[in-house]
Order: C-alpha cells, then structure tokens, then sequence
C-alpha cells in the first residue's frame, strides 16, 4: 500500500501554504509583487497570483506519476487475493483511504469560506476583510468605501478565486476519477460473484444441448410443462429457451438452445430420431394420470 498512502499523501496536503511566507521571514523582498494577509490569525504574505498558477501546474504534474504508480500498486495487489472477497474488501478499503481528501477538496475549493485551508483576510493598514466581506458591501450600496475599494481592483479578487480554487479543483477532479476506477472494479467482481452463485444455484446438464433442448421440447409438447406464448397462441421459443438456462447450467446459448426445443426444426427432428433408435419415448401426461 506504499504508493497508494503516497497518492492519498499528495492528494490531501496543504498546499496553501507553499504559497504564502511569513512577515518575519528574514532575507523578504519587499519589491516583490506580494499581498499582505491574515492566514489562521497570523500575518503572511502571499506570492504573485501567476507564479502561484505556474507552482500548482507543477504540483499536477508531481502527482500523476503518483496516480499510475498507486492504480498499478492495486491492480498487482488484486492479482495476488484468493478470492473476489478479499478482493471486494481491499477495493472498498482503498475507496475509504482516497474518500477522505474528496471531503477535504470539497471544501478547499470554495477558497472564501472558512471551512477551505485556503481561506484568508486581506490586511490592509487597520483593516482586514475578506473578498466575501467586500462582495456583501458591494451588493448592499454598489460601492466598498468601507474597506476602502477605491484603493483595490475589484477584478484582482475574481482572478485570485480563479488561481486558487484550480488546484483543489484539479485534485478533487483526480481523486474521483481514481474512485471511480476503482468502482469500476467493484462493479465487475460484484457480478462476477454474482454470475457465480447464479451457475452454483442450477442444476447441471453434463449432456449435450441437443439432449436438453430435445427433452424439455418433449415434455412441453405432451403437456408436462407450461411454457411462454405469443399473443397468436404460439410458444415463444427465445423466452422458453431464457428460462431453461435460468434452471439448467449447459454448455450453449438461448439461441441455439431454441432450435433444439422448437420440435418441428430439422434439427430438433434429428435428435429425436436418434432418441427413437434408442426405444427412447416419453407418454402423454394423460397417459400416467
């Protein structure tokens, strides 16, 4: 499981905070393009929006060898259990593991609520507001003197939701997408148990499909056994055929299976032939009651 607790790793740390440096940090250029903010109720500065967009394509692009290297780690890992069980409970194991950063990228994304790990205040002179604090004052009297928006772009705070909401966004994008692989997985082995227990629970024909189409079409025609009709009275030899193979585990398909219960085809006449050279006959219901 080491490449797949590396892949969770990668995916749940927090980011944010290579992308903001303390106010007391020696060697600081203060020429840099850089905003003050309150982060956690500690001052920082945080680094230029596009060096911050060029740093979060390069945490991608260190995660996706992460990505196949966790997929190949579990596919190996499946190939190794005994039996789809242990297979079922690794996969649902793994899906826990890699649903905890979904619940956490959930919230990340919305970078100006406080539940996200990138949520932040502005602090600027005496005042520290928020982007949704501005929006509120906006939205109430078209205008921000109260945070003094005169003095900031309105567009900055719209790029910068922008810039930080994309890599809680393309990880939360990765995640799932992993999930729903492994999902994919879980589907296929559930039926696979389930076509299993399904040939488990029928009764197995060790003879020919000719035998079985043959006998079954005998014992239908001489009144032994419903079967399902058409609207003009006719059996319907496709659902006649569906429903043998849901009692009988054989080797053949409905399609074929048809021909042989359908006693009025050539080939369903030849196995009867072959019945009959045996002294093989089976009397009519109101015969033997």
């Amino acid at each position: 499981m080491e490449a797949v607790l590396k892949l969770q790793k990668a995916l749940i740390k927090d980011y944010y905070k290579q992308f903001i440096f303390s106010i007391n940090d020696e060697g600081i250029d203060f020429s840099m393009d850089a905003n003050q903010i309150i982060y956690r109720g500690e001052s920082y500065f945080e680094k230029d929006l596009d060096l911050i967009k060029k740093n979060s394509k390069h945490i991608i692009d260190d995660i996706k060898p992460l990505y196949i290297n966790a997929l190949s780690e579990i596919i190996l890992k499946l190939s190794t259990l005994n039996n789809n069980i242990e297979k079922l409970n690794f996969l649902n194991y793994s899906i826990q593991l890699f649903n905890i950063p979904v619940n956490q990228l959930k919230k990340d994304f919305f970078i100006d609520e406080e539940s996200s790990r990138y949520y932040a205040k502005f602090e600027l002179g005496d005042d520290i507001f928020s982007f949704n604090d501005i929006y509120k004052e906006l939205i109430q009297t078209q205008q921000s003197k109260k945070y003094k928006y005169d003095f900031l772009n309105f567009n900055f705070f719209i790029y910068r939701t922008k810039i930080l909401s994309f890599l809680p966004f393309s990880l939360l994008t990765i995640v799932k997408n992993f999930i729903n692989i492994l999902n994919k997985k879980v589907i296929e082995i559930e039926e696979e148990i389930e076509i299993n227990e399904t040939k488990e629970s029928k009764l197995k024909w060790n003879g020919k499909a000719s035998h079985l189409g043959f006998l079954i079409g005998q014992l239908a025609e001489l009144d032994y056994i419903n079967t399902p009709k058409r609207n003009n009275g006719e059996i319907n030899y496709t659902h006649f055929a569906k429903e043998v193979l849901t009692t009988f585990h054989a080797k053949t398909t409905e399609s074929t299976l048809t021909k042989y219960l359908n006693i009025a085809t050539e080939k369903a006449q030849e196995t009867q032939r072959n019945f009959e050279k045996a002294n093989f006959s089976i009397p009519h219901k109101k015969e033997v009651s």
